[in-house]
């Protein structure tokens, strides 16, 4: 087998010598990784380092000396140790060199993945979707992580080695959230930055950091815009209610006046009609209710009694508005009759049988007779004043399964022109309409009114 020197002798020595070298390099790296990591094998590190730099710096020269004499007469004993050695030993020190330099580069990458480093903590700092920076007490920027350094570019133009920059634009420009700011990103995003300070052996350092708040915070806009939608509604319930409150007295101021002017409307249309006729009606009774109503108008509250009235031809004429409330649609219908008939309007009504309410022998309901005793005192009230009748008729016939129809006419002159409803017509309608029927008045060619009730009313039905 052929020495070393004789493998220098034919110039075929190269190959060992660049394999040196990659050699003394790869240990160099092997032994700065383990004294960054300091660990305690940078000891074998350091000795295959130093192997590795001998065998490169022994072939390099002995190649030099052979192959490029730079001095006359410079030359190597080929007999002499470590020259005479066969070259395969040289070989296998550096496959055993190799084979060290592959194991320990193993070793140390497990080692990283096994171990937090400073270099992984770095690492993770960087992946962080939030903002980190650390600065010293003057401002300047010590340790940050991409995404902060991101945000700095996106506000400032710049990278982030100055933090009172970027606190003093996040200070004009960001919303205040309890000491921290809240910034709208030109991107679109909404990102929350806060500032403080941290101690560490003994020195304090500025903290900054930011946390991407985008959802959370459309979400809270969302909140906001509905809040104000339902204060809104809150408001217009409010105010609807009121408004409510409002017209429900204001209803129920109508329907007294109503019913106090059908009341002064029959007491005036009876006071006239005894004036015009003192034989047909009782002095006694026209008296009395006269006396009752001017009591009522004065605002007197002296009992009837002691008026020499006796409680048995008492009639509460303050009470019109509630006067139908506690008797049954028959006794509310004759009493329509007799208060037509004492202001000599004589009342005749066809298809109801006046014992058991019924109409052509069909049950008809209770509301829809309440509104006909009152319709029939509306119209013997009008026949009176715009026509100058003595009598009216109403004709019933039965509608639908319970329901009626009433027609109304008077015996006096006819109307010119349309009529205008208003006063008592216009509260009738609307009686007529919240039970459900349909009202309907002719002028032509003679006065008529017509109501229709198909079946149950809607309005309740009065006391039995």
């Amino acid at each position: 087998m052929s020495s070393y020197y004789s493998l220098l002798e034919r110039g075929a020595s190269l190959p060992l010598l660049l394999a040196a070298l990659i050699l003394a390099i790869g240990g160099t790296a092997a032994l700065l990784f383990s004294l960054r990591e300091r660990r305690s094998a940078r000891q074998a590190a350091c000795a295959h380092a130093l192997a590795c730099f001998a065998l490169f710096v022994f072939l390099l020269n002995s190649y030099d000396i052979v192959c490029f004499p730079q001095t006359e007469g410079a030359s190597i004993d080929g007999t002499a140790f470590p020259y005479s050695l066969p070259w395969p030993v040289f070989a296998a020190l550096e496959a055993l060199s190799a084979s060290f330099l592959a194991f320990s580069f193993r070793d140390f990458r497990s080692y990283r993945a096994s171990t937090v480093t400073p270099d992984t903590i770095h690492k993770a700092v960087d992946l962080l979707p939030e903002g980190i920076c650390v600065s010293s007490q003057d401002g300047t920027a010590l340790l940050s992580n991409l995404t902060m350094d991101h945000l700095c570019r996106e506000l400032t133009g710049g990278r982030l080695s100055d933090v009172r920059t970027l606190l003093s634009r996040l200070e004009a420009e960001g919303e205040d959230q309890g000491g921290k700011r809240l910034m709208r990103m030109p991107g679109g995003e909404v990102w929350l930055f806060s500032s403080g300070t941290i101690t560490e052996d003994g020195a304090e350092y500025g903290r900054t950091s930011a946390v991407n708040v985008t959802e959370r915070y459309r979400i809270t806009e969302e909140l906001r815009a509905k809040n104000a939608r339902l204060l809104d509604i809150r408001r217009r319930m409010k105010e609807a209610s009121e408004l409510s409150a409002e017209m429900f007295v204001k209803q129920e101021e109508a329907s007294a006046r109503i019913a106090l002017h059908n009341e002064l409307g029959q007491v005036l249309l009876m006071g006239r009609h005894y004036i015009e006729h003192p034989g047909s009606a009782d002095a006694a009774a026209v008296a009395m209710i006269t006396s009752q109503m001017n009591r009522f108008l004065l605002g007197e509250n002296r009992d009837a009694a002691q008026d020499g009235i006796p409680d048995s031809g008492r009639t509460d004429v303050s009470s019109g508005a509630e006067s139908n409330a506690c008797r049954s649609a028959e006794d509310e219908l004759r009493e329509a009759v007799r208060m037509a008939g004492s202001i000599g309007v004589s009342v005749e009504i066809s298809g109801l049988d006046p014992v058991t309410g019924y109409v052509c022998g069909h049950p008809v309901d209770r509301v829809a007779l309440s509104i006909l005793s009152e319709a029939i005192r509306e119209c013997a009230a009008n026949a009176v004043k715009h026509a100058g009748a003595d009598s009216i008729s109403a004709v019933l016939r039965p509608e639908g399964a319970d329901g009626f129809e009433a027609t109304i006419t008077n015996s006096g002159r006819p109307t010119e022109g349309p009529i205008d409803e208003s006063g008592g017509l216009l509260s009738l309608r609307r009686r007529v309409e919240a039970a459900g029927g349909t009202m309907m008045v002719q002028s032509s060619p003679a006065f008529s009114l017509t109501m229709t009730f198909a079946g149950p009313c809607r309005e309740g039905s009065t006391c039995e």
